[in-house]
């Protein structure tokens, strides 16, 4: 374990090939995977930087609120069943029009 508090701006230096190394990795990453889930909205999140020379924690950005997350991409199935509908509602619409451009085309040559 390293004696240096694990915060933004902790690195450690690259290669980790001994077991010290490998423990003082885990426990940076331990500590950026707990910090993370402590965090509340607003708060800022840490990330592990894969930098040349190091492995760095820096700022991860803001948690955001999980309700201003933007909405998920639609499935396949949901994309295929709205164009269905849509394409049934077309179909519909150009029914409609054809009678009525027939029920046109009745009373102007009647």
């Amino acid at each position: 374990m390293c004696s240096m508090e694990i915060k933004i701006g902790y690195a450690l230096a690259k290669p980790v090939e001994t077991q010290a190394q490998c423990d003082a990795y885990t426990a940076m990453v331990e500590a950026v995977n707990a910090h993370n889930a402590a965090c509340a909205v607003g708060d800022t999140l840490w990330s592990i930087a894969d930098k040349p020379g190091c492995y760095e924690v820096t700022d991860g950005g803001v948690k955001s609120d999980p309700a201003d997350q933007p909405k998920p991409e639609p499935t396949l199935k949901e994309k295929l069943e709205a164009l269905q509908e849509d394409n049934k509602t077309l179909k519909e619409e150009n029914t409609m029009i054809k009678q009525c451009l027939m029920e046109m085309s009745e009373i102007v040559y009647a």
